[in-house]
């Protein structure tokens, strides 16, 4: 009895001791690769975009809502243009008047309404004095509209002086936004669905080594004020699933005498969601550009061979760690595939990951802070895409 009780706990305490070496040793392998990506060519660490190109990527067309319908908000400017000068082939500067759409932030597109009672009467034609005139017939009635909300703010603004324009400050009126209220479930917003097809992929680049990790999944949205030919269409990004997957991430051979197998890989699933408190967009431009916005949470679970004396042995599994990761995408439409095969890419950009190195379900966060360590990389996509509309 106590014989048995003695190689049980020698068996646990055996385990645990591989389980720290591994540990030990693949926390000295991810500060090999931190120091080799610090030490990359300034080439292979390329920054995220700019805050100016991250900025217009995540502004949308403001949108008001019209009975059942969304449509486009306009707004009057002022400009500088060339006219001809009647009768002559010369051209002079002058300033003109413009209208274009109103642009606002993404989360909050829609103008806010309220509804209000407003008086109309009935109309019916009659002739007076050999003329047709509209009379009023009846008492009047009222119906329920909906008016935009305003505020007034000061703020600097462009304006018409003499023969030039200047910025001055002034108090204006301007809408209030909010988060639209039609969702894809309504006639007024056509559903769209983005699927990746076979050959999607994420580049890891490590600094010492790169790895092809395949990617796919499918994203659901929808397109505000339903699809407009020949015009831009602003697709919000709403909910759907992204794996990664499996990939081998240490590779050695030290398994049989040079048997090359992984040492670290990629757990199952490894899921690449929508941040829910963010809005992804992504825009089909009518010269056939396509950009996106997409703001993820990664899961991340490893599974770890257990040293030398684990390679006829199952992986040991992890739970995953959380990280967010912004991605800014672009493509072009090519002729003849249209919205059947788009390739979105996205350029290197560094991801700071957090590897979780205690053992788990890979389906559960990580349940040892202390085993937790920073794995930087830099990251890009190559992504194929279907994109349906209706």
């Amino acid at each position: 009895m106590f014989e048995q009780h003695h190689d049980t706990t020698s068996s646990a305490a055996h385990t645990r001791s591989i389980l720290l070496r591994l540990a030990a040793i693949t926390a000295v392998a991810f500060a090999l690769v931190a120091a080799s990506v610090s030490a990359a060519p300034t080439s292979l660490k390329a920054s995220a975009p700019t805050p100016t190109a991250s900025a217009a990527a995540t502004t949308c067309a403001a949108q008001i809502q019209k009975g059942s319908k969304l449509v486009d908000v306009y707004e009057n400017y002022y400009k500088y243009a060339y006219k001809k000068i009647k009768g002559t082939k010369k051209y002079r500067k002058a300033i003109v008047r413009s209208r274009r759409k109103l642009q606002t932030s993404c989360t909050r597109q829609c103008v806010r309404t309220k509804s209000k009672k407003e008086k109309r009467y009935h109309y019916k034609t009659v002739k007076v004095k050999g003329k047709k005139k509209k009379v009023r017939t009846g008492k009047p009635y009222y119906v329920k509209v909906a008016q935009p909300v305003y505020k007034t703010v000061k703020k600097t603004v462009t304006v018409k002086k003499g023969n030039r324009l200047v910025k001055v400050k002034k108090k204006v009126r301007v809408y209030v936004f909010e988060k639209c209220k039609i969702s894809t479930s309504s006639s007024a917003g056509a559903p769209v669905r983005v699927t990746l097809l076979n050959g999607s992929v994420a580049n890891l680049d490590f600094g010492a080594f790169q790895r092809v990790a395949p990617v796919n999944g499918t994203l659901t949205g929808f397109i505000p004020g339903g699809y407009k030919l020949n015009q831009d269409n602003q697709i919000s990004l709403t909910r759907g699933n992204l794996t990664l997957g499996q990939t081998n991430v240490f590779i050695d051979d030290d398994c049989h005498g040079g048997q090359v197998s992984a040492a670290i890989r990629t757990g199952t699933p490894t899921n690449i969601n929508l941040d829910p408190t963010r809005q992804s967009i992504s825009t089909l431009q009518a010269s056939g550009t396509v950009t996106a916005t997409a703001y993820t949470k990664i899961q991340l679970p490893l599974e770890l061979r257990n040293d030398d004396d684990g390679c006829d042995q199952p992986y040991i599994t992890t739970g995953y760690t959380e990280f967010t990761q912004t991605f800014f995408l672009k493509g072009k439409i090519q002729k003849g595939l249209g919205l059947a095969k788009l390739n979105l890419v996205s350029a290197p950009d560094p991801l700071d990951v957090q590897a979780c190195l205690s053992p788990g379900s890979p389906t559960s966060p990580c349940n040892n802070s202390a085993l937790i360590i920073p794995l930087p990389i830099i990251v890009s996509t190559n992504l194929l895409v279907s994109v349906s509309v209706g």
